[in-house]
């Protein structure tokens, strides 16, 4: 039986920065049967993650605390804070190891060295901030030494050296990636620019950003971080990897990728995105901006062009926006259609480009603009503009926050629903994932269901077969002998055996000189040898039926880990359905005992005798070096009931004597070259002749 064979399935949860690595990675941990997901609201709560992959960024903050904190409440297995050399924080790497000492959860600081690849953020990578550089054809100011030779992974060999740390469970507390395969920034630049021309590199001595540093050095500015992490170097365990990818042949299509999606904006882009997607994602993005810039200003377009139009039809009515015939000023239609499309901002806008045309109008009447302002009808008309825009606008505003905040509770209870439905969604998921998991498992109550099904049979001699085949595969091990008790109690014949282990075993046992034997028969109560003693079974369970043991089953060869009360619990449970169905076969036997034999015989009918050879045949495909010998006996002159007679002492218990096609015939069961000698003397000896022989197959 396999050791968990159906055991639940593994689960890594990914937190921090949307780096480059994080597809990469989840692709090749689903690949070796990881689920991966990410962090989320209950996310620790719905998943049960082993393993936690936190991946490093510039601000860890409050977001590390609370997936600290989460690992710890829903017991993760393991905490994996994965930075690189170059956007190193001593004192982050230094508080995640003291915090997990003080709450006991395992953790592993993962130092990558220069790693590259496409969709790397800038501020994460030297040669990611170099290329970006390169394409926007900026100068790169590079701190620290240009010559020195420091491990260069690409993102491939990056993401495959944190699923060695998982799946080899390298557990040090702090764990340096260096490659084989190591280059200097000159190399970097004198590679790239054998295929671009590159931008002026400028070379200002110490520092700490866009440091050209390896992994077991480098860390966050100041001499306190630079002592911290000289320190750390010291103790990190340095996990060696041979790369798949040769660094400086991957250079170029690294180069071209970031050239191709516009630099660092690219760059920023394809961290968000994991990795790079395919597809060119610029001009998508220009129409998203232009779009967004007429957005912005239309209204205003809008508030012209209709001013545009009242001011044509004022000057059709007689150069005054009130029309003569029915009073009817339009200036009122054009702050009442702006008031209502975009409220205040539009309205109020409105209001003097009305009061400009209508003071127009008005000159054209009165001729001077000193005479306009002593008449109280035309200040009330001014005022009736001013009024009327800030009472549309408040309207439309108060109408649209009405609409504004109906939609900001649709959209927060579509959220709500959404959560809901995916939590629900992933419970259903999971409900299956656990009720397989139940049903297949090795221990589950429907899988030892499934297995006892072959002991529902009336047939006592396939009850045996199936029994030993049905003991073998619970309990884990192809070695299984059943002994029968024969009705004095005093000897045991061997009925089945199967396995390598048992073929030296003996056909038949006395039962005082198995004192394993004698306390089961007096206490029916499960053997275990826990002495290792040689020549006894290492477990054995009684058969039981109507208070008396009729069987033994005897368990031999079993493996380290099989020695648990878990396995004598099983084979406890198995013995005791084994007995269950062996009682339906004996009360089936004893109803039909009759039509069994021959009458005054223990001649097997033909029929009954038919049921024997198959089930020999049955269990023969079981067994190994077991061989069935049919005997075609001679009866001529003699009564069925004198043959039987005959018989009596010269075959033994187990062998079996029954007609075929109007012929009698002996079969011998496990029979070797010397036990069919001597059958046949027996036979001879008492006047009964073989006629033929042939095996059972």
């Amino acid at each position: 039986m396999s050791n968990n064979k159906n055991a639940f399935r593994r689960s890594v949860l990914f937190a921090g920065t949307r780096g480059f690595m994080r597809e990469i990675l989840k692709e090749k941990l689903q690949k070796e049967g990881w689920d991966v997901v990410g962090a989320g609201e209950d996310s620790f709560k719905l998943y049960n993650p082993q393993i936690v992959v936190y991946f490093a960024g510039r601000d860890c903050g409050q977001d590390m605390l609370q997936v600290l904190y989460d690992a710890r409440q829903y017991k993760a297995g393991r905490f994996l804070y994965v930075t690189s050399a170059g956007a190193r924080q001593a004192y982050s790497e230094e508080f995640v190891l003291a915090w997990s000492r003080e709450h006991g959860v395992q953790s592993s600081v993962v130092i990558l060295p220069e790693v590259f690849g496409k969709g790397i953020a800038s501020e994460d990578s030297v040669i990611a901030r170099f290329f970006c550089a390169a394409c926007e054809q900026e100068k790169f100011q590079l701190h620290g030494r240009d010559d020195v030779p420091v491990p260069v992974l690409y993102s491939e060999d990056a993401a495959h050296a944190i699923l060695m740390i998982i799946q080899q469970e390298i557990k040090q507390e702090r764990i340096a990636v260096s490659s084989e395969e190591a280059m200097s920034f000159m190399q970097v630049v004198l590679t790239v620019n054998g295929f671009v021309n590159l931008p002026q590199v400028d070379i200002l001595g110490q520092g700490n950003e866009f440091c050209w540093t390896a992994a077991k050095s480098g860390a966050d500015g100041g001499a306190e971080g630079e002592d911290l992490a000289g320190q750390a170097a010291a103790e990190a365990y340095e996990l060696k990897l041979k790369p798949k990818y040769r660094a400086a042949e991957m250079l170029k299509p690294v180069y071209e990728w970031y050239a191709t999606h516009g630099g660092a904006g690219a760059a920023d882009a394809g961290s968000q995105a994991g990795t790079a997607a395919g597809g060119d994602r610029e001009p998508e993005q220009a129409s998203e901006k232009e779009n967004s810039r007429l957005e912005k200003y239309k209204p205003y377009l809008e508030n012209i062009g209709l001013f545009v139009v009242i001011a044509l039809l004022s000057l059709l009515q007689g150069k005054t926006p009130v029309n003569s015939a029915t009073g009817l000023d339009i200036a009122y239609i054009y702050i009442i259609i702006m008031g209502i499309l975009y409220g205040k901002k539009q309205s109020l806008p409105a209001v003097l480009p009305s009061m400009a045309l209508l003071t127009w109008g008005l000159l054209n009447q009165h001729g001077e603009i000193s005479s306009i302002f002593y008449v109280p009808e035309n200040i009330f008309h001014y005022s009736t503009y001013l009024f009327l825009g800030v009472f549309t606008g408040y309207i439309s505003d108060s109408w649209r926050s009405q609409i504004d905040s109906l939609g900001y509770k649709l959209n927060h209870f579509a959220r709500r629903y959404s959560f809901l439905q995916e939590n629900y969604q992933k419970s259903i998921e999971i409900k299956d994932k656990l009720y397989h998991q139940i049903i297949n498992s090795d221990d589950s109550i429907g899988w030892l269901y499934g297995i006892i099904r072959q002991l529902d049979t009336v047939e006592v001699e396939d009850i045996f077969t199936q029994a030993a085949a049905v003991t073998g595969r619970i309990m884990g091990t192809q070695n299984v002998a059943i002994y029968v008790m024969g009705k004095d109690q005093f000897y045991l014949r061997q009925k089945v055996r199967l396995g390598d282990r048992t073929a030296q075993l003996p056909h038949s046992r006395r039962t005082e000189d198995n004192p394993y034997i004698m306390d089961m028969l007096a206490n029916h109560h499960l053997f275990v040898n826990h002495g290792l003693q040689l020549g006894l079974p290492d477990l054995a369970a009684p058969i039981i039926y109507d208070g008396r043991m009729i069987a033994v089953i005897e368990i031999y060869g079993m493996n380290f880990e099989q020695w648990s009360i878990y396995q004598q619990n099983l084979l406890s449970v198995t013995s005791r359905l084994i007995s269950m169905a062996m009682g339906k076969a004996y009360l089936y036997e004893e109803g039909i005992q009759s039509r069994r034999f021959v009458p005054q015989t223990r001649i097997l009918q033909p029929e009954e005798f038919a049921k024997l050879e198959k089930g020999l045949r049955t269990r023969a495909a079981l067994q190994e070096n077991v061989r069935n010998v049919l005997l075609e006996l001679s009866c001529a002159g003699m009564s069925y009931q004198e043959l039987d007679s005959r018989l009596s002492g010269a075959i033994r218990q187990e062998d079996a004597v029954g007609l075929k096609e109007d012929r009698v015939f002996l079969l011998l069961h496990d029979v070797d070259d010397t036990g069919m000698q001597l059958v046949r003397q027996r036979l001879l000896h008492r006047g009964i002749e073989v006629l033929e022989s042939r095996e059972l197959v």
